[in-house]
């Protein structure tokens, strides 16, 4: 092939969506690009195919990403027929994104779990509930009886409701006397939260949505928040467009963000610890910084000083790929904004040193003076819709209700009081994460696991192993809306979830907004509640008394208990205020009290000052070499949302992104002779996959980016988890998504 072939291969692909923004000024058309029409202000409502009108409206919140859009579910005949976005909600203000849009099409599918299901050889056969929920009884009596409680384990989803996750919570810690919940937040946001707690000394997302319009300057790094978080990028795009907000993209890919971007700063893969370093070196030998307010915030400002002289612009310049003008003229930028919002998402999370990637950013954060003042401060918007909830409830090993330590005496005897149960029953160490509970299946020390809502053997890296060890686990119950999924088919016991619409709660979404979805419609067949489940289940164990709930009302009224005094004070919260004050963010500790918009504006922190934590770049745990050439990164894409269990059931989103694909550079197609549109073979150690070749210089030569969202069931060689590596951070056991080394063949 000829390099005008390769070129031609490429170039009439390109009139780039950057080309075409830079060519306007006008925010209608950078909107319309996010699939959300400018003029409009809302979308209409979305109907089912042939539905009938709506006799009622419910109100919710959409099921997807943490930003917590408001959504009306509409119902006729018992059947949701319609969803609208929810016009006085102040996260949204009636718009949708293409995923809330088309939430009918997720509901009456026909792989929906309808009623308790058990193994026989490779079939499963249906039973009833009291048989279903007295062999889960039973199995996990006897296997604590024999080995203990930390023989068991549940692993949960992040997108259930506060009273769900305080239900799972009561049971395993309290109940079962185990700290073994997990939750799949470990795979998304676990490095960005354990970043915030070594930073400001706890758990604690300062900001507000509203903030994106009093700044002046947004810097997104690892983020592609256009494809993620739509409605949100809407926002920041209006607010960048009509205040005139410098936008600056940190990402080694050309990404649909980074199209709207001022400044593209497109560093090699996994060197953001020196990038943010060399900035913060920039911002204080410039004295672009007030060090007077940053002694004053920081506890070890002068130390690190000192850390960060080495990190010079030349030294990142080689480092990173970027430029020297383009280094320093963006930590001028930082220093001239008065607000400024510093972004990130999964780019920085899902790496082996994902925290300290985020810990270097929020360096720049507080040296600057970007906290406690509107429109400047971290935002990090989880991807999940409950993953906020659940940190504040406790639904992780390590935790309590009200941001509490399941290491620390008296928070087990404060909370022990109000569940009801002996302290001595709730074990005084951490739990395992969902690393160690896979080792601990694989090594025999965990018997039993119980998954709700979730599918690791799609979205856990190295999934050809995940599978492995699936198969060995001596009693594996898995919990879903739905069936088959790539975790379920290992199952030896299904139990029929609700799911969105089809059970109520609160949801607290990633600015600390609480928002009440309400029951719209009965769940299909025999699926019960989560929650009615696990409390069945419970009862049966002996722990009746526990257990007194009629509704998820009187589960949030004993929950605020746990909260009150806490950070995340509820006390002023009901379920019928939400239904009027949408969204109010906590602390919120009287029923007068107007909620809290931004933290630390006094600048009280947890512990008094803000920590800077000083780190070194370090390597991925897997680099190319000379069989595995190539970096592989993998990510969403827009139109689709983690392994598909939902999105695959709806034929918008299927027109959008119907199959895996690969983007590679062209440089690497003209070497390994690859054409645009060809199936190729990608393989790494673990695995190989099989997806359509798309040639782009999106990607950095060297690099190959692939959507993670396909898996098994989408196909035996379409499963891109078997490509990525079972390497964590120290720090978070966040595993790491963006690095591992591949090849790259034709079939």
């Amino acid at each position: 092939m000829s390099e005008e072939d390769w070129k031609g291969n490429i170039d009439s692909r390109k009139m780039s969506r950057r080309r075409f923004i830079k060519g306007t000024t006008a925010a209608g058309v950078a909107l319309t690009l996010v699939g959300i029409d400018p003029n409009s202000g809302t979308f209409k409502a979305a109907f089912a195919k042939g539905a009938s009108k709506p006799e009622k409206w419910f109100l919710s919140v959409c099921p997807y990403c943490g930003v917590g859009c408001g959504v009306e579910v509409g119902v006729a005949s018992g059947k949701v027929v319609a969803v609208k976005g929810m016009k006085d909600h102040p996260v949204n203000k009636g718009r949708l994104c293409i995923l809330g849009k088309n939430l009918v099409d997720i509901l009456y599918t026909n792989d929906r779990a309808l009623y308790p299901m058990t193994r026989r050889g490779e079939r499963f056969n249906r039973i009833g509930w009291n048989e279903a929920t007295d062999r889960v009884a039973n199995q996990l009596k006897q296997t604590i009886d024999r080995y203990g409680p930390n023989s068991v384990a549940m692993y949960i989803s992040a997108s259930e409701y506060n009273e769900e996750y305080y239900i799972y919570n009561k049971f395993v810690k309290g109940c079962l006397g185990t700290n073994n919940l997990e939750s799949s937040a470990r795979l998304c946001w676990a490095s960005g939260v354990v970043g915030l707690v070594k930073a400001f000394g706890a758990d604690a997302p300062p900001c507000a949505y509203d903030d994106v319009e009093k700044a002046d300057l947004f810097f997104m790094t690892g983020y592609n928040v256009y494809s993620s978080k739509p409605v949100f990028f809407r926002r920041i795009i209006k607010a960048k467009y009509r205040n005139n907000t410098k936008l600056i993209v940190v990402d080694p890919r050309n990404t649909n963000t980074a199209d709207f971007a001022d400044r593209h700063l497109r560093i090699k893969p996994g060197t953001d610890v020196i990038l943010h370093n060399t900035l913060a070196n920039i911002l204080i030998q410039e004295k672009l910084i007030n060090e007077r307010e940053a002694r004053q915030l920081t506890e070890n400002y002068d130390a690190f000083k000192q850390h960060v002289k080495k990190f010079t612009a030349a030294m990142a310049s080689e480092a990173t790929g970027l430029s020297v003008t383009e280094i320093v003229e963006t930590a001028r930028d930082i220093g001239r904004a008065k607000a400024g919002l510093f972004l990130w998402g999964q780019g920085l999370n899902q790496s082996n040193i994902g925290t300290r990637k985020v810990t270097s950013l929020l360096n720049i954060v507080f040296i600057t003076g970007n906290i406690g003042k509107p429109g400047a401060g971290p935002m990090a918007i989880t991807g999940q819709t409950g993953a906020m909830g659940l940190r504040e409830v406790g639904g992780l090993p390590h935790l309590l209700p009200g941001f509490r330590k399941v290491t620390d005496d008296k928070a087990r005897d404060e909370i022990a009081k109000i569940w009801g149960v002996d302290p001595n029953r709730m074990d005084s160490a951490n739990g395992k994460t969902l690393p160690a509970i896979l080792e601990g299946i694989d090594k025999g020390q965990i018997k039993a696991l119980w998954i709700i809502h979730s599918n690791p053997a799609a979205t856990f890296p190295d999934s050809n192993w995940v599978r492995k060890v699936l198969s060995k686990t001596e009693f594996l119950v898995v919990q879903d809306c739905y069936h088959p999924t790539e975790t379920s088919k290992y199952a030896h016991l299904i139990l029929p979830g609700a799911q969105w619409s089809e059970k109520a709660g609160i949801l607290t979404n990633s600015e600390r907004g609480l928002n009440l979805v309400e029951q719209a419609v009965m769940p299909p067949g025999e699926a019960k509640p989560d929650l009615e489940i696990v409390m069945d289940v419970a009862k049966k164990m002996g722990f009746s008394q526990q257990f007194p709930y009629n509704n998820t009302e009187e589960i949030f009224e004993e929950y605020k208990r746990c909260c009150q005094g806490r950070p995340c004070d509820i006390s002023g919260i009901t379920y019928n205020r939400l239904r009027i004050d949408k969204g109010i963010q906590w602390p919120v500790p009287a029923l007068d009290h107007q909620g809290t918009k931004r933290r630390f504006l006094d600048k009280k922190f947890p512990k008094g000052k803000l920590r800077l934590n000083l780190h070194e770049h370090q390597e991925a745990a897997e680099v190319p070499d000379k069989n595995y050439p190539i970096l592989l990164m993998t990510g969403l894409v827009f139109g689709q949302y983690h392994s598909r269990t939902r999105t695959s059931k709806v034929p918008a989103l299927n027109r959008a992104v119907s199959e895996a694909f690969a983007e590679i550079n062209p440089s690497d197609a003209r070497k390994y002779r690859l054409w645009d549109g060809e199936m190729v073979k990608v393989s790494s150690k673990r695995g190989t996959v099989t997806v359509r070749a798309k040639v782009t210089d999106s990607v950095m030569a060297g690099t190959v980016f692939l959507p993670y969202h396909f898996a098994y069931l989408a196909g035996k060689d379409k499963a891109i988890n078997s490509l990525t590596n079972r390497a964590f951070d120290e720090f978070s056991q966040q595993p790491e998504y963006k690095a591992c080394a591949v090849k790259i063949e034709r079939t």
